[in-house]
């Protein structure tokens, strides 16, 4: 019996020690079984862009509120315009005045043509060359005629239209000086502004009365038409083109026309076609102008640069804005990406387009993503070495990984968890 006694506190000695083992065991295991199951998370997110004017006016709309859902080209707001709508009709009328006188120096040349037919015919002497001569008359008749039922029926309709658009922006921007200068002037009786104050809006307000003159002057020639010289001096054209063709028909059996009216007929069409040419060169500036002023003109309409959200909104109605200056910030719905934060022992193995698993942690839901680049600088340190022989600062770097495509359930600023590298 005294020797079972020594037995059984043996074996129980073994077994608390086994026990105590075991237990130690499992609690290191599981310490490093839980530290091996950490994961880390970053919030989705997206560019924010800025949409702004690319020239500076008063606001006169808002089209959208913060929160609205914009598509990319959407007009989200106006500035006032009336100033650039002026100068597009008067870039318009400037156009049509070029093709004018195109039409002019094209039917300068026509006669001259006309003229240098008749010539030639003369000197050929031949009965061909007389119905030549006939014809190049009669269209120059035309030609003429032409130009006189142009000059009689006056300004076309478009050009009445533009001038008096013209003359109201003018009247406007005059009546507005005017009351700017008599306020002015008020306030400087009353001793609350200098007189170099006052004649700074003086300046504008004369600028402004000049620019509404010459537009009451172009308004009243429209109105009015051609003027009476004008009509007199084509009607004489027609009179001289319908002479001529009654000489070309009364000589169609005479032949004695020099040399020198050919030559001098050729260099009238030399200077009809290089006044052509000048005209087709205005017409062109002219068409740029008008091009530049319509470009200006569309400026005045802020436009979505992208898909998105409204975030902010950066001013109101009536407020003047800068060139360039941020009305509204719109977070992008496309682009989506999230920054991990991995501590430099899990960097090992990572590159650039490598494909992930991430997990939304709101659903559950797993998904792929793709390394997009990696800081080449650590961020901060995640564990700071501690007086143990050895130990040193571990530092984390940033991962940032685009997210080609998510779950419908996703948003902006959900967290998702790093799941590790996909394998293949």
């Amino acid at each position: 019996m005294r020797f079972i006694r020594p037995l059984v506190y043996s074996v129980m000695a073994v077994a608390i020690g086994t026990g105590g083992f075991l237990l130690t065991t499992k609690q290191v295991n599981g310490s490093t079984q839980a530290g091996a199951a950490v994961q880390p998370t970053a919030y989705i997110e997206s560019n924010e862009v800025s949409a702004s004017f690319k020239i500076g006016g008063r606001v006169t709309e808002i089209l959208v509120k913060e929160g609205d859902t914009v598509k990319k080209g959407q007009v989200l707001a106006r500035l006032q315009s009336t100033e650039l709508e002026a100068k597009v009709a008067q870039a318009k009328a400037a156009v049509a005045l070029a093709q004018g006188k195109i039409a002019e120096a094209q039917g300068a040349t026509a006669t001259a043509q006309a003229k240098k037919a008749q010539a030639i015919a003369g000197v050929t002497a031949t009965a061909d060359a007389a119905d030549q001569q006939i014809a190049q008359a009669e269209a120059a008749v035309k030609a003429a005629q032409a130009k006189v039922d142009g000059l009689r029926n006056g300004a076309r309709p478009e050009e009445k239209k533009q001038a008096e658009i013209q003359l109201q922006a003018t009247k406007e921007v005059f009546a507005l000086a005017e009351q700017n200068l008599k306020r002015m002037q008020a306030m400087l009786a009353e001793g609350l502004v200098a007189q170099a104050d006052v004649d700074k809006v003086n300046v504008s307000y004369q600028e402004a009365k000049t620019k509404y003159e010459l537009a009451q002057q172009q308004y009243n020639l429209a109105q009015q038409g051609p003027r009476e010289e004008e009509i007199r001096a084509a009607e004489a054209q027609l009179e001289q083109a319908k002479a001529a063709l009654g000489l070309a028909q009364a000589g169609r059996e005479q032949v004695a026309v020099r040399e020198g009216d050919v030559a001098a007929a050729n260099a009238a069409i030399q200077q009809a076609q290089g006044a052509v040419q000048s005209a087709g060169s205005a017409e062109q500036q002219a068409k740029a102008a008008q091009a530049e002023a319509e470009a200006y003109q569309s400026y005045t309409e802020l436009i979505a640069p992208s898909d998105g959200v409204i975030l902010a909104q950066g001013a109101q109605p009536g407020e003047l804005v800068g060139s360039g200056f941020p009305v509204f910030t719109i977070q992008a719905t496309d682009g989506h990406w999230a920054r991990f934060y991995m501590t430099e022992t899990s960097l090992a193995g990572l590159k650039n387009g490598d494909r992930v698993k991430l997990k939304l942690i709101a659903t559950g839901q797993e998904l792929e993503g793709k390394i997009q680049s990696i800081a080449a600088a650590p961020d901060f340190a995640v564990k700071k070495a501690t007086q143990t022989a050895g130990e040193t600062d571990v530092r984390s770097f940033g991962v940032k990984v685009e997210l080609p495509q998510l779950p419908e359930a996703a948003a902006i600023g959900m967290t998702l968890q790093w799941n590790g590298k996909t394998e293949g």
